[in-house]
């Protein structure tokens, strides 16, 4: 267009120059302006011709191409989720004492029954003792209280008291039975309370937290300790709405977490929910992860692939796909032999070929192993 306009501008000056001496110039100059006018409109037909005569020059691109079939491919959701101990609890005193021994610390297994801490039993031990005395004064009272029931009733059958009073030694003899049964609770009551001084662990598991210190004072609300069962472990899982019909008691997941990187551990799901929560729009199931050798932990962030079954999928070689820091991208091969350059959206792999889930249809030609001369719009052989 520049090149237009500056033939335009040579041409004025030269009518200008010679307008006297040659008449035919003065219809030049009356032509000048639809010339302008015309200029551009030629300018980018030329550019469109060349171009196309370019695109016409430029020499075909060799490709090796496939042929997108469709395939049964494994069908996961992808999930997120954190894990959890079997069996977790805050260790509560139970009892009223200052501490005396702390026998555990931080991340120490302990076995179920095991003593972890002591309070200062003395007081407990004399209620113990005063309870276990005047219970054993009940059973003498009440052995007593039988033995005169027995001799009232044999002299009730020998008519040598009323009636009036038999029934009431027979009350009294009741009344001993219960105050003997009231002894005894307490004095169950009372070893109980001697035996909460020596705390001890629920379940098998690890110390997670040590929460009391040797001679502090204690009440039986006070957490002493956490403890959680590590192997197994829960992996508790949010499932969208739209894959429920997958979900099944027994259902294999793999998963990974950002302390190993790509290593897979597995479970298989146990506790599932009753109810999809209104806000979310998900359920809640559990799996069980088997965790011999400790190295996961309770509260880990877990990334989940649960497999759902199979589904039909466009399968392209894997050869085929192109990807960089953002993107994964594919180039088919159209009916006009152009190449198109599409962003894609792939699934599992399968041997080596690759599920695309987005992008390609089943039936189109991909170029495998593009070179850097297969970008979008060149034409192939």
């Amino acid at each position: 267009m520049w090149q237009a306009g500056a033939r335009l501008a040579t041409a004025t000056r030269f009518a200008v120059a010679h307008q006297n001496t040659r008449p035919q110039m003065r219809s030049l100059l009356a032509l000048l302006p639809l010339a302008l006018l015309a200029g551009p409109t030629g300018c980018h037909r030329a550019e469109g011709a060349a171009a196309a005569q370019t695109q016409a020059l430029s020499p075909l691109v060799r490709v090796q191409t496939a042929k997108a079939v469709e395939r049964s491919v494994p069908k996961y959701a992808t999930l997120t989720g954190s894990l959890r101990a079997n069996e977790q609890s805050d260790i509560a005193a139970d009892a009223n004492g200052k501490v005396l021994q702390v026998l555990i610390e931080r991340g120490q297994a302990v076995l179920r029954g095991q003593v972890i801490a002591t309070l200062d039993a003395r007081s407990a031990s004399l209620s113990a003792t005063a309870a276990h005395a005047q219970s054993k004064l009940a059973e003498s009272q009440l052995e007593q209280a039988r033995r005169e029931c027995e001799r009232v009733n044999h002299l009730l059958e020998t008519g040598a008291i009323s009636q009036a009073d038999f029934d009431r030694q027979t009350a009294q003899c009741t009344a001993q039975q219960w105050s003997a049964a009231a002894a005894e609770a307490q004095q169950q009551s009372a070893t109980k309370l001697l035996g909460d001084t020596r705390i001890r662990a629920p379940f098998d598991g690890i110390i997670g937290e040590r929460m009391v210190n040797v001679g502090q004072y204690v009440e039986p609300s006070t957490r002493v300790a956490s403890v959680y069962q590590a192997n197994p472990l829960r992996l508790t899982l949010t499932v969208p709405e739209s894959d429920l019909a997958y979900v099944k008691d027994g259902l294999p997941v793999t998963f990974t977490v950002a302390a190993f990187g790509d290593t897979r551990f597995s479970g298989n799901v146990k506790f599932i929910s009753p109810n999809v929560r209104e806000s979310s729009r998900d359920l809640v199931v559990e799996a069980i992860v088997p965790n011999p050798d400790g190295r996961l932990r309770p509260g880990m962030f877990a990334l989940a692939r649960p497999h759902l079954g199979e589904e039909p999928r466009p399968v392209v070689p894997a050869a085929a796909v192109t990807r960089d820091d953002t993107e994964t991208r594919i180039f088919v091969v159209g009916a006009d032999k152009l190449v198109q350059e599409r962003l894609v959206q792939l699934g599992e792999e399968v041997g080596g070929d690759v599920a695309v889930l987005s992008g390609v249809k089943p039936g189109e030609d991909v170029v495998i192993h593009p070179t850097a001369e297969v970008r979008d719009g060149v034409r192939v052989e």
